[in-house]
């Protein structure tokens, strides 16, 4: 019995979208050589070729990589295809200008760097920690953090939670390129391959490897902000900062909810419309409404005088 319509349809998709891969690759390789002498319009076009360009307010300007050995960096190519603001936007207005004013800046979660790497080049003279557990991203991390010479920024190998050792890490498979949603929370993602990955908490390796100051925290875990804030305490009572953390719909969040009011923090949700004050968190699955502003009391003033400069619109409780 032959083959349907549709299979043969479906193996010649295939087949051409194989093909079609292997042109860029050839592409990519052809043009490493003159990669960096090409101008950024042209690359930007061509995101394929491996790398893209984004300017941004001042003089921002970043580079990502935007391929390596497992796929695409889907964030880079929003990048280059939106501009500077092309994904979360709404919470690059807000770190940008908390990063400037930073000292010191901790990423949790840094995936291939797009926050790190802009706090880092909005205070050259602070320092900026990013934690990426996964080996292959932490790869692409490290090779844009030299692409954009950013001498102040440190990458760490490890996941973030709530005690130290190892941890069974779910990594998601997927057929666009490099995942965003890989997860140390068993049952998060359906289609994912375990590996075990060292684990520390933000406390223990601030004992060891001491930042002088924390401004600025971001946490984006995947479904676990609650375990890597059980083991941060010491640090959040010592330095009080600025925290930006994903709630998501699907989460159970009372224990945030708790420990952030203990703190005496206020809570902003950040939105394309600006910050909004909520009295309760509420989660979201939308990839542009998923993050909280975290502030202490005593800050919530200069968050207001803030917000005011760069005319970013916060609205009251």
């Amino acid at each position: 019995m032959g083959r349907s319509t549709g299979g043969v349809a479906a193996s010649k998709l295939s087949l051409g979208k194989r093909m079609g891969e292997a042109v860029k690759a050839g592409c990519r390789r052809l043009c490493q050589p003159i990669l960096p002498v090409l101008p950024d319009a042209l690359t930007n076009r061509l995101p394929f070729l491996g790398r893209v360009c984004v300017s941004g307010p001042g003089n921002f300007r970043l580079r990502f990589l935007t391929c390596g050995p497992c796929g695409k960096d889907r964030i880079a190519i929003k990048l280059a295809r939106r501009g500077f603001w092309g994904y979360e936007g709404e919470t690059t207005r807000i770190l940008l200008p908390l990063a400037q004013r930073a000292r010191g800046v901790i990423d949790i979660g840094a995936n291939t760097g797009l926050f790190a790497l802009l706090a880092a080049q909005a205070n050259p003279a602070g320092r900026v920690l990013a934690f990426e557990p996964v080996p292959f991203i932490f790869d692409m991390l490290q090779k844009n953090i030299r692409l954009n010479h950013a001498t102040n920024l440190t990458a760490i190998q490890v996941a973030v939670a709530d005690f130290c050792g190892e941890t069974p890490f779910f990594v998601t498979h997927t057929s666009t390129g490099i995942p965003t949603d890989s997860s140390s929370c068993a049952g998060f993602r359906s289609d994912v391959e375990e590996v075990r990955l060292p684990t520390t908490t933000l406390d223990g390796y601030l004992a060891r490897q001491p930042l002088a100051q924390l401004d600025l925290l971001k946490i984006d875990a995947e479904a676990t902000e609650a375990s890597v804030v059980r083991g941060a305490q010491e640090t959040l009572r010592r330095h009080r900062p600025f925290v930006i953390c994903e709630i998501l719909a699907n989460v159970d969040h009372g224990y945030l909810q708790e420990t952030f009011k203990n703190l005496a923090c206020r809570f902003y949700h950040i939105g394309s419309d600006g910050l909004a004050e909520r009295e309760k968190l509420q989660g979201s699955l939308d990839v542009d409404a998923r993050n909280y502003l975290f502030v202490p009391a005593e800050k919530v003033e200069a968050l207001t005088g803030l917000c005011r400069q760069v005319r970013l619109p916060i609205a009251a409780a």
